[in-house]
């Protein structure tokens, strides 16, 4: 069985994907109250020419695919960046148990808003140095380029 921090090892290799695709890398896994993985995602508004294909919407939209439920409340999501609020609204939606995330977004208006009334249990900062990392590398690249 897989350890915890090994779901966000396996979320930033989604989100590695991303910056062979000039896309914001940030990735996400959906896994069942057994702990399989259930879905995949990563960014892909570049690739889609459009502003909604975030990763945690795209592995919820495979989860909800694969499980054939309409929510995902015995899941757990974790996601390399803190999720912005339409994530965030789409995982209180689903009825997604928990949230982990890596990252956190400075100085968002979302981090006072993020608490229980999303999920029972929202847990950050796991591999926040390499999440972080990610994404300061890639921004790096995009102003020197």
């Amino acid at each position: 069985m897989l350890k915890y921090d090994d779901f966000m090892k396996l979320a930033l290799n989604e989100a590695k994907k991303c910056s062979r695709k000039k896309e914001i890398p940030v990735g996400a896994i959906i896994v069942d109250e057994f702990k399989n993985i259930i879905s995949k995602g990563y960014n892909k508004v570049e690739e889609k020419n459009n502003p909604l294909y975030h990763a945690e919407k795209i592995a919820i939209d495979k989860a909800l695919l694969k499980t054939n439920k309409r929510y995902l409340d015995n899941c757990d999501i974790w996601v390399t960046l803190q999720p912005c609020e339409m994530c965030m609204g789409m995982i209180k939606q689903v009825r997604i148990k928990r949230l982990y995330y890596g990252a956190s977004i400075p100085h968002s208006s979302i981090k006072n808003k993020i608490n229980n009334r999303v999920c029972s249990e929202i847990y950050s900062g796991i591999r926040e140095d390499e999440c972080s990392k990610l994404i300061k590398d890639f921004f790096k690249k995009i102003r020197s380029d």
